[in-house]
């Protein structure tokens, strides 16, 4: 009995690293206008900004049908094999739901769904820990169980260039929106119990990075899991961020990069930079 991991594009995952990690990727419909695709297989992240930057049509997301999740499950239950699925927020998305609508439909007990409470890369450290945790001999139900028990030391921290795209998305109010605009202040968020929450505002980017140095200063990284740097269309903005944690000793040792895709960038839009890890326990 094999142990399948499952997750939905929504984590960003390079396709090649989750082929090389037996990682199976649902990817998220992302509608422009009267086109529909799919993140991360028929729509790239460099196709997909720069789409959103000409301004032609608003993106706009959804889940995954209990369909595309059925085939996945009904494959493993025909293997006899046991699933860890680890999903997009279910306070951000439909995605878990439609997964264990799936789960009902296909009859199989060794199904295990875990909203990761996250996005992004936030994903990719808990579905990277289930990999590790399956290689080294442990049964489906631990691995979940590992999961929902650091899945709330995950932090992500961003600066994002407009709050704009996240009001389109309906993830935040229109006079929150309003106030980033007409001020010119550069948003900094963070993912937290599941949800977006804006933090802090600054006047520049320069401003709201050190806000972002002071969370992740409060929220010190344990270097025992993967960090990734976040970016959305432009991967240099990392010299923004990654010196400045140099010179105060609070660089992640174990740092790698990931590209926040369509499903996140919908909301986020260009122009974004961030942080996502696992916070020292306490």
């Amino acid at each position: 009995m094999a142990i399948r991991i499952v997750t939905d594009s929504s984590s960003d995952f390079d396709p090649a690293v989750a082929k090389r990690r037996n990682v199976e990727i649902v990817s998220m419909p992302i509608q422009f206008g009267k086109a529909t695709f799919l993140d991360g297989k028929t729509i790239s992240s460099e196709v997909f900004y720069k789409l959103l930057k000409e301004g032609k049509e608003n993106p706009s997301t959804s889940q995954p049908t209990p369909n595309d999740f059925l085939k996945v499950f009904e494959a493993a239950k025909a293997a006899g094999d046991q699933v860890v699925a680890v999903l997009l927020s279910s306070v951000l998305s439909g995605t878990i739901q439609s997964a264990m609508i799936a789960k009902g439909m296909c009859d199989y007990d060794e199904i295990y769904i875990v909203d990761s409470l996250s996005a992004t890369a936030g994903i990719q450290i808990l579905v990277n820990y289930a990999c590790k945790l399956r290689d080294s001999g442990l049964k489906a139900a631990d691995i979940a169980a590992q999961l929902e028990q650091i899945k709330g030391r995950i932090r992500i921290f961003a600066v994002i260039d407009t709050l704009e795209y996240l009001r389109r998305g309906g993830r935040i109010s229109t006079l929150q929106a309003g106030l980033g605009t007409v001020t010119k202040l550069k948003p900094v968020i963070a993912v937290r119990d599941g949800a977006v929450a804006i933090t802090g505002k600054a006047f520049g980017t320069g401003a709201a990075v050190k806000q972002l140095l002071k969370l992740i200063a409060d929220h010190p990284v344990d270097d025992a899991f993967p960090s990734y740097f976040l970016y959305t269309d432009d991967k240099t903005r990392e010299e923004l961020l990654l010196p400045k944690l140099r010179e105060l000793g609070t660089l992640p040792q174990r740092l790698h990069y990931a590209c926040i895709g369509a499903t996140i960038g919908t909301h986020i839009g260009p122009g974004a930079l961030g942080i996502a890890y696992i916070e020292q326990a306490q």
